[in-house]
C-alpha cells in the first residue's frame, strides 16, 4: 500500500469523516461463497433426477405400444423348473391311466394330455409375466423417487440461490443509500462552510 493509499483510508484524511464501509461489499465476500456450497449439496440429486427423467421417458414411451411391450418381456420366457416337473408328472399319470384303461396313444389320450399340459404352460407364462411386471414396476417406482428428489432439489436450489441474491440486492441497496447520504452530508457541510466563510468575508469588508 502506498503512502497516498494509506492516507486516503486513514482518519487524518478529512474526507474519511464522511466515509463508511459498504455493507454489501463486506458481506458479499462471504455470501459469494454460498451458491457454490448450495450447488455442491444439491447438484448430485439434480443430476440423478435428470438421468431418472430420461429413463422414465424412454420406459413410458415403450408402454405406448402395449403389445410390443409385453412381447419384449415374454421373449425371454422359458418354462420354470416347477412347471416342467408338473408337466412330467402329468405325462406319467395320464400315461399310466391310459395304459390301464387300454386307450394309451389314442386321440383321446393325446387330447387330454395336450389340454392339461397347455394349462400348466399357460399358468406358468402368466406367473412369469406377473413377476416380470412386478420387478419392472419396482424399477419404475425407484426411478420416479429419484426423479422426484431431483425435482425437489432443483426447486430448493432455486429458492436457496434466490434468497442469497435477494440478500445481496438488499445489502447493495443499503450501500447505495448510505453512499448517497454520505455525499449529501458532505455537500451540506461544504455549502454551510462556504456560506459561513463568505459571510465572514463580507462582514470584514
Amino acid at each position: 500500500m502506498s503512502v497516498w493509499d494509506w492516507y486516503k483510508e486513514s482518519n487524518l484524511n478529512p474526507m474519511s469523516l464522511f466515509h463508511q464501509d459498504d455493507p454489501a461489499k463486506a458481506a458479499n465476500k462471504y455470501m459469494d461463497q454460498i451458491p457454490g456450497i448450495g450447488k455442491e449439496s444439491y447438484n448430485p440429486f439434480i443430476e440423478s433426477g435428470k438421468r431418472a427423467g430420461g429413463t422414465l421417458e424412454a420406459e413410458y414411451g415403450k408402454q405406448l405400444n402395449p403389445t410390443s411391450f409385453i412381447d419384449d418381456i415374454m421373449k425371454n420366457y422359458s418354462m420354470s423348473k416347477g412347471a416342467e416337473y408338473k408337466k412330467d408328472q402329468l405325462s406319467r399319470g395320464i400315461g399310466a391311466t391310459a395304459a390301464a384303461g387300454g386307450f394309451a396313444g389314442t386321440p383321446e389320450h393325446q387330447r387330454e394330455y395336450g389340454e392339461m399340459s397347455e394349462g400348466i404352460m399357460s399358468d406358468d407364462m402368466h406367473q412369469y409375466l406377473m413377476d416380470a411386471l412386478g420387478v419392472y414396476g419396482s424399477g419404475i417406482k425407484g426411478e420416479q423417487d429419484i426423479y422426484g428428489k431431483g425435482f425437489d432439489a432443483s426447486g430448493s436450489l432455486a429458492d436457496y440461490l434466490g434468497s442469497v441474491m435477494g440478500a445481496q440486492g438488499g445489502l447493495a441497496f443499503q450501500g447505495v443509500q448510505q453512499r448517497n447520504a454520505n455525499n449529501q452530508a458532505l455537500m451540506n457541510a461544504l455549502i454551510k462552510a462556504f456560506s459561513q466563510g463568505g459571510g465572514a468575508a463580507a462582514g470584514g469588508i
